[in-house]
């Protein structure tokens, strides 16, 4: 994947934060890099290329490794990043980039809380109408001018819906089943503050896992 046509977005969306740019540049490389179709290609390329480091030491066998990983079979990862380091803006150069090149119709954010939905909606929509950021990603192929919602009305193709994993629930009313139901292939799954899909703290939250892997949907690109 050449991502060299959107140096230029990277650089308007993140100014001087490196880091920022970098964890996009490396993310797209493999979502679309096309060199893995799940998580655990990578995984079983990385096992065998780290003989007698702390890869091995720590999984005794390639099968261990991949009992540990939390969604092998998917086109999975994530990113850590430490408090304040403006993760919403990796989240939002994601799902920009992956419209805009066609490898996505919709983009899914999921969050913990409302709280920090409302948060992520306020600074989505604040970069959004920023004119530089959409003439910088305008060469793309696919969607360049996605919309910002949430579950409340229906998910459309270009839509950008931002959502606590709360909606996501059956006895919750939301447009999320009807709208995305089938279509996981053209979807990008991203989630913010993943370690509570990981390591839930309630037994809401544990259903964040089942929601990601459930086949109905048939999700194919999750970043955390």
């Amino acid at each position: 994947f050449d991502i060299s046509k959107y140096e230029a977005f990277l650089g308007a969306l993140c100014g001087e934060r490196e880091y920022q740019k970098e964890a996009i540049r490396v993310t797209l490389g493999y979502l679309l890099g096309k060199e893995y179709k799940n998580l655990r290609e990578l995984a079983e390329k990385n096992y065998h290329q780290n003989t007698k480091t702390k890869l091995q030491e720590k999984y005794s066998s390639l099968e261990d490794f991949y009992q540990n990983l939390q969604l092998p079979d998917k086109l999975s990862c994530s990113l850590d990043l430490a408090t304040a380091t403006g993760k919403s803006y990796i989240l939002y150069g994601l799902a920009r980039i992956m419209l805009a090149e066609g490898a996505v119709d919709q983009v899914l954010v999921l969050c913990p809380s409302t709280t920090i939905e409302a948060g992520l909606t306020d600074k989505f929509r604040l970069l959004s109408a920023d004119k530089t950021l959409k003439d910088l990603v305008s060469q793309g192929r696919g969607i360049v001018n996605p919309s910002i919602i949430n579950a409340t009305e229906t998910i459309k193709k270009g839509d950008i819906c931002i959502e606590n994993i709360h909606a996501t629930y059956k006895y919750v009313k939301s447009a999320i089943e009807d709208s995305l139901t089938g279509k996981g292939e053209k979807i990008l799954v991203l989630n913010d503050e993943v370690h509570h899909m990981a390591n839930p703290t309630d037994k809401a939250l544990k259903k964040w896992k089942e929601f990601l892997l459930d086949p109905k949907y048939n999700f194919k690109y999750i970043v955390g």
